[in-house]
């Protein structure tokens, strides 16, 4: 009785899974450049997000509009007033917009009162 002599692989196998693991390490590679992104947007929105909460902590009672850039983040500051009172306080709405270079933006909106102006 003679052995059959099969040992290893055949070349369509040994193609086929090449290709598999190609395809496999195809996905790896985009899932690891898709994480980088959004970690990259994350960083982008987080410090767009301090320099408006900065702002918002810095900016006197008396300020209308006014713009800047901060940190590579340009922002704008805008103050309308919604209401006044009989005592001369009036009630203002500030929006803080800070806008990073990718064009992704934070926008905070605070009211408080103030003295008329």
């Amino acid at each position: 009785m003679k052995v059959p002599d099969n040992h290893g692989f055949t070349l369509l196998e040994a193609i086929i899974s090449i290709v598999l693991a190609a395809s496999g390490m195809a996905l790896v590679f985009q899932s690891i450049g898709g994480a980088s992104k959004i970690q990259a947007a994350t960083v982008e929105l987080t410090q767009a997000s301090i320099v408006a909460h900065s702002i918002l902590a810095a900016i006197s009672s008396d300020t209308q509009s006014s713009s800047g850039l901060t940190d590579g983040i340009a922002w704008t500051i805008t103050a309308e007033p919604l209401a006044r009172n009989n005592r001369g306080m009036e009630l203002i709405r500030i929006h803080i917009i800070a806008s990073a270079a990718s064009g992704r933006q934070v926008v905070l909106i605070s009211e408080t009162l103030r003295p008329a102006l």
